[in-house]
């Protein structure tokens, strides 16, 4: 028998081998789906599975949870939605907001197909053992930490950015950045809907004018604008709603924006670490920052660095709710 040229070449073959393995069991488990008559496709019954537990979820919802593409779950769903099995609808309290959910059809047809998912994971037990399920896992949790993009420029490449204060001269540069990425996020209010809040983006380098205010760029090697942050080192300029302006003792940041063309470089990250690093030189007990539904990405990230949900600073602007969080500094 001829040899296994992907498993000649070891870690290089790799992400071929996954895809191989993924080919073969899409192919056979379609094939076995057809022989039932049932009419579903490999991957559906995450979607089953998760519409059972959480009854009703967005698109972004769905895809954040999972860990699929925006993409690839509206292209899963457009086929459910087609064979009867989902249903959807304008969230009544905000228009720009779409559920999906189980249809009749769906939740009548879930029994017998958890019935026969139970015996697919039956057969897979039989080449899938429990630590080859661990590994996996530790897998996901290290590319989580840091992406390959990240751990490539770290080993081997020139820092593919700097973080510095923004000069005047930037200004203009990264109010069309905050502009840009905000009114991008899929659901989050647009400029027709609160121009107020996209004059404050676009005018970004005001914020400079207050005491202890500091605008942080990140700058690549060929001095293009990145991403941007705002850094308060006195609540009282902070300038959301809610309470936040009256935390004592504490550092803040907000208007965190990345250009999407550069994610899985970790510069959202290193713009927060930035401002967490301000905060324990000036000696604050806590950082404070707000986030919302719609920036599940940076909310994530949050969650990782170790800010966890403070109810008392939530607020709403206008029609959007807004959620606090706070990171305890040693």
């Amino acid at each position: 028998m001829e040899a296994d040229f992907l498993q000649e070449i070891q870690h290089l073959g790799f992400t071929a081998r996954i895809k191989r393995l993924n080919e073969k069991l899409v192919a056979s488990t379609l094939e076995h789906y057809s022989d039932l008559g049932f009419g579903v496709e490999p991957n559906w019954h995450v979607i089953f599975l998760l519409l059972k537990e959480r009854e009703k979820l967005t698109v972004t919802e769905i895809a954040s949870t999972l860990g699929f593409s925006h993409p690839a779950i509206i292209k899963i769903t457009r086929k459910m939605k087609a064979q009867g099995y989902l249903e959807s609808h304008k969230d009544p309290n905000d228009a720009r907001k779409t559920f999906i959910q189980l249809s009749k059809k769906g939740e009548d047809a879930l029994p017998s197909f958890e019935k026969e998912w139970d015996r697919i994971r039956e057969i897979l037990k039989e080449f899938v053992s429990d630590v080859f399920l661990e590994n996996l896992n530790q897998l996901e949790q290290n590319l989580n930490t840091a992406s390959f993009k990240e751990r490539y420029q770290k080993r081997f490449g020139p820092k593919a950015y700097t973080i510095r204060n923004a000069r005047p001269q930037d200004f203009k540069a990264i109010g069309k950045l905050m502009v840009d990425v905000y009114s991008g996020l899929e659901g989050f209010p647009k400029a027709n809907e609160q121009p107020q809040y996209y004059k404050t983006l676009a005018n970004i380098g005001d914020f400079t004018q207050k005491p202890e205010v500091e605008l942080l760029m990140a700058l690549s090697h060929d001095a293009k604008i990145l991403g941007a942050v705002l850094y308060f080192g006195d609540m009282q300029h902070y300038g959301a709603g809610g309470t936040a302006t009256q935390e004592k003792n504490a550092s803040g940041f907000r208007l965190l924006a990345v250009d999407p063309s550069t994610r899985g470089l970790g510069i959202g990250k290193a713009l927060s670490v930035a401002c967490i690093e301000k905060a324990r030189k000036k000696g604050h007990s806590q950082v404070v920052i707000h986030s919302t539904a719609y920036m599940k990405v940076a909310w994530k990230m949050y969650e990782k660095l170790g800010f966890v949900r403070s109810e008392d600073l939530d607020f709403k602007q206008e029609d959007l709710q807004v959620y606090g969080f706070r990171l305890q500094l040693e």
